[in-house]
């Protein structure tokens, strides 16, 4: 797009020349002697003409134009176009946005990361140093052999002025690099916008900024331990979105008061992360995804909005103490896959929960789990529009409605009037589990639009929408059951204004085991 727009402005500048030297009254052989020697020159009518008069005064733009002009490309086309003139050589060096990988300089798998740097050395000498915005540097290797010079070349490239850098390493770079934090303090402090560090080593002191601008940050296996996380966190109020992806040193993560806008955050497979604590007044979102993490607390004015945790000692407690200061929340995720032994019950009434993901999966969760339980749960969050609940694996161990068929247990509970949609990815015939669904029936029977009853379970769709895993054989024997149940006790309940998906086997899975 950028070469394209070049080569319509210059010829429309041209062609705009043409016409005031005509006006004029000029010689007719004197243009067509000019005119056959610009073909003689160019070759081609077709070969950018205003290039050629560019060079022989044809076109006179401001330096200011042509540098903007050129910020509008990607880098692979400002860097040729710089070979055309001297005008766009001068233009090129103050390109902002250098991206530096295997895509922009067309290296092959073969090439060597020393020939890599070697470019990227140059390329960075040649240029001015002056506006440079955004700086993505991926490499697929690292030596320590190579710290020197790296240092150089981000030395070279992070300019005041800079507002986003991007440095990442491979999956088989054989050391980690240590990024130099000494660059961050004076040089950039107050114009960095966005850093994003992948495969890094990072170890800033308490004296490193204040960072006035700072908005991101997006770490993934960076080595960077809590205490040194949280020097970097007092030193950037002006942080907005946190990213933590596999970052195993950090073992506490505290998110301070002063973090004013922080809005987002997500923690990620930190696999030595035990104790969270978030005070950051703003937060709207908060993802968890953690194995080890014990403590989770909220300071009491969060103003959080979604909240998705995946952690079993977390949501394997009987109450899920943490929610007691996000009273606000409006979409709630709990996942588990081990340790489920009790109901899962909230410390206090969530008014404003519009949605709800529950997931209770794997060979952890108890053969006697009563999933009638959950609607105590659900009774604590009176505006819900929609219930997801994922309990994929079999009814064994589970009292099942066949062998105790006495009419379902009723509570009276909560009314959900602005519950829209249910659906149950799992779906089987324990007892409780069809208590549950009569009980959401019952109590939301004039607002629920949909039912989706998902008895295959977890599955792996295509784009096309077909299944490609075909059901494992204990969930295809009670399949069968299953539609009884569905049949016999809930869809009796069903008013007529709403809609049942009973989603199914499919012939693929029917085939996959002998009857």
């Amino acid at each position: 797009m950028g070469m394209l727009a070049l080569k319509r402005l210059m010829s429309t500048q041209s062609e705009r020349r043409r016409r005031q030297i005509r006006a004029r009254g000029c010689d007719a052989d004197r243009c067509s002697s000019s005119e056959a020697k610009r073909k003689k020159e160019v070759g081609s009518d077709d070969v950018s003409p205003g290039a050629k008069r560019l060079r022989s005064s044809g076109l006179h733009l401001p330096e200011d134009i042509w540098c903007h002009i050129h910020s509008l490309m990607p880098l692979r086309d400002a860097a040729r176009t710089a070979c055309v003139s001297r005008a766009f050589s001068e233009s090129w060096k103050c390109h902002p946005n250098l991206t530096f990988n295997k895509s922009i300089l067309g290296s092959n798998s073969n090439g060597h990361v020393t020939d890599f740097i070697r470019t990227i050395d140059h390329v960075l000498k040649k240029h001015s140093g002056t506006n440079i915005k955004t700086l993505t540097l991926e490499l697929d290797d690292f030596k320590n052999s190579w710290r020197r010079r790296m240092d150089s070349l981000l030395q070279i490239a992070m300019r005041p002025g800079i507002e986003e850098i991007t440095l990442g390493f491979g999956f088989f770079a054989k050391a980690a690099y240590m990024f130099p934090c000494w660059l961050l303090s004076d040089r950039i402090r107050n114009s960095i916008r966005c850093l994003k560090l992948h495969r890094c080593v990072f170890r800033p002191t308490v004296k490193l900024g204040p960072f006035r601008s700072l908005a991101m940050l997006r770490f993934f296996k960076v080595r960077i331990t809590g205490y040194k996380l949280g020097c970097l966190l007092t030193n950037s109020l002006a942080l907005e979105w946190l990213e933590l992806n596999s970052c195993d040193e950090l073992d506490s993560l505290k998110i301070p008061c002063q973090l004013q806008r922080l809005s987002y955050l997500r923690v990620y497979f930190c696999l030595r992360l035990y104790v969270i604590e978030i005070k950051a007044p703003k937060l709207r979102a908060f993802n968890l995804h953690a194995e080890k993490v014990i403590k989770l607390s909220f300071g009491v004015s969060v103003e959080l909005k979604q909240l998705y945790v995946s952690s079993p000692d977390l949501v394997s407690c009987a109450h899920l103490e943490f929610l007691s200061n996000v009273p606000d929340l409006e979409s709630l995720k709990l996942k588990s896959c081990c340790q489920v032994t009790n109901s899962v019950m909230l410390p206090i009434k969530l008014l404003h929960l519009k949605e709800i993901n529950l997931s209770l999966t794997g060979q952890g969760v108890s053969e006697d789990y009563d999933y009638f339980s959950l609607a105590c749960l659900l009774d604590c969050c009176p505006s819900l529009r929609k219930i997801f609940l994922n309990v994929s694996h079999t009814c064994v161990g589970h009292q099942t409605i066949m062998e105790d068929p006495s009419h379902p247990r009723q509570m009276p509970g909560q009314q959900h009037g602005n519950l829209k949609s249910v659906t149950i990815i799992g779906f089987c015939y324990a007892k409780s589990l069809v208590e549950l669904t009569c009980y959401i029936i019952e109590n939301a029977a004039t607002s629920l639009e949909s039912l989706t009853l998902d008895i295959h379970g977890t599955r792996l769709v295509s784009v096309s929408g077909a299944i490609l895993e075909p059901m494992y054989d204990g969930k295809l024997v009670e399949a069968p059951r299953t539609l009884l149940a569905i049949r016999t006790y809930i869809q009796r309940r069903i008013p007529s204004t709403v809609k049942l998906n009973v989603l199914e086997p499919c012939g693929t899975c029917s085939s996959s085991v002998g009857h």
